[in-house]
């Protein structure tokens, strides 16, 4: 679409413009701030998260009847807090990829999200703090973080959220905006996200094009500049900004010839192509690798399954998520021994294979005195909390890495007071409102607040602290 000086004194004028070109101005203002390597995955895997899945063998779980809704609860009357490492505990078997990152973990339990309403699913709500029901009201957190630390690509998003097959589109859109009603994509078929993260790397003349397409915004920031003395001195001052921000974003683009063709694996059609959950969520677990190790993106959002019901024909499961779910029958509590229960837990010992994996991957590389997981936060949930039928009261998650001693992560087991236990209980929102304190971008909130705790004197003020250095 070509854009005429008039166009473009108008839009400026109107507006119109900025929504667009915001984030690039954003990207030049945090590098001009020196701001330091720093790392954002988010991993979802759909159907709720059960907390004994996460719960560690030797630690007691105390549960009460939820006085409000038929799930049981955790009842903890005051903050525990332990190493995972203490005599006598150990990792539950859904969580045992992860025994050798044991000092990189973090478990915790008791977080609450009752501001995404529960359900089947939360979709948009479950990283952005909102009724789920609203759709992508706003920014959700990992589009949030990824704002802080611009790369190439500022957020890169895959996985899958239906059972595979030849049909399946390409993408989808179903967990992360970048604002409201601007909803992130997700690479759904792993060849389509290799070619357009990778393409330009390892085919054609990648110099060529690249330098190119870095000429043709050069000549745009020119050009608007140029227009800058016809501009009001309000108006001139934003156009500045965006002819910076193209320029930034043309030496940005023109760092794709720099990347070393080498360091991206080659596409194994056996997995790109398999018509198999596990193949396909193992070529997506090495593109978010190859991209976050190339310094192709610092942010990748990563779904398994998230807000829909996938049947895992890799690991022999015959129905769809959600019927083996209700298979295992209603209780949260309890992993039970029934095949199953036991395929219910293959499933998730599967996904935290990969999450080891992604660990590996970063530790391998250097970076300072240590390596890129150093500076590297991965966070796993479910979209649909601690059941596949939620109610939010809590929200399982695990951690792994400190974000560069930014938090009190590794070989810890949090589990927060109770919902109805206390008023030192604490949110989700409060966890991602730490994570965007250690990110350098503090809010006193993140997303939305739960009226009934503010009734019961929780207030939901400030960050989580107790994950924070």
């Amino acid at each position: 679409m070509s854009l005429n000086r008039r166009t473009l004194l108008q839009s400026l004028s109107m507006g119109a413009v900025a929504p667009f070109l915001a984030p690039l101005v954003s990207r030049v203002e945090a590098e001009s701030l020196g701001l330091k390597p720093m790392r954002f995955v988010f991993f979802i895997e759909g159907n709720g998260t059960p907390p004994a899945h996460v719960q560690p063998v030797g630690i007691e779980r105390k549960i009460i009847k939820n006085p409000t809704h038929w799930n049981q609860i955790t009842a903890a009357d005051s903050l525990i807090d332990m190493p995972l490492s203490s005599p006598g505990v150990s990792l539950s078997e859904p969580l045992q990829p992860l025994e050798k990152h044991l000092k990189r973990l973090t478990i915790i339990q008791g977080l609450s999200g009752r501001i995404c309403g529960g359900g089947h699913q939360n979709a948009f709500g479950a990283l952005g703090c909102f009724p789920q029901q609203a759709g992508p009201k706003d920014v959700t957190i990992d589009a949030a973080l990824a704002k802080t630390r611009p790369a190439i690509h500022q957020h890169v998003a895959l996985g899958f959220n239906q059972t595979v097959s030849p049909t399946m589109a390409p993408m989808f859109y179903a967990c992360s905006a970048s604002g409201p009603n601007t909803k992130v994509p997700h690479y759904q078929d792993p060849t389509l996200a290799y070619t357009m993260l990778f393409g330009k790397i390892v085919g054609g003349n990648t110099q060529g094009e690249v330098a190119t397409q870095s000429k043709l915004l050069d000549y745009m920031a020119k050009d608007i500049r140029r227009l800058v003395k016809a501009l009001p001195h309000e108006e001139a001052q934003k156009a500045e900004q965006y002819a910076d921000a193209f320029s930034a974003i043309g030496k940005r683009q023109a760092r794709l010839g720099e990347v070393d063709p080498q360091k991206i694996p080659a596409k194994r059609d056996a997995i790109y192509g398999s018509m198999l959950e596990t193949d396909r969520m193992q070529a997506h677990c090495e593109i978010a690798a190859t991209a976050l190790i190339t310094g192709l993106t610092n942010t990748v959002t990563i779904s398994s399954g998230g807000a829909s019901y996938p049947m895992w024909k890799g690991l022999g499961a015959e129905v769809d998520n959600h019927a083996l779910a209700h298979q295992c029958g209603n209780n949260p509590n309890a992993i039970g021994d029934g095949p199953q229960h036991k395929l219910r837990a293959k499933i998730r010992q599967f996904n935290t294979g990969l999450l080891a994996y992604l660990v590996d991957q970063l530790e391998a590389i250097p970076e300072g005195n240590g390596s890129m997981m150093d500076n590297t936060v991965i966070v796993y949930l479910s979209d649909s909390a601690e059941d596949h039928h939620d109610s939010c009261y809590e929200w399982p998650m695990l951690v792994l890495g400190n974000l560069g001693g930014r938090l009190k992560a590794g070989d810890r087991f949090l589990n927060v007071p109770g919902y109805h236990s206390s008023p030192e209980h604490r949110t989700v929102a409060q966890f991602y409102s730490a994570l965007m304190h250690a990110a350098g971008a503090p809010v006193e909130h993140f997303g939305m607040k739960d009226r009934k705790l503010i009734a019961m004197g929780n207030k939901q003020e400030g960050p989580w602290t107790d994950i924070l250095v």
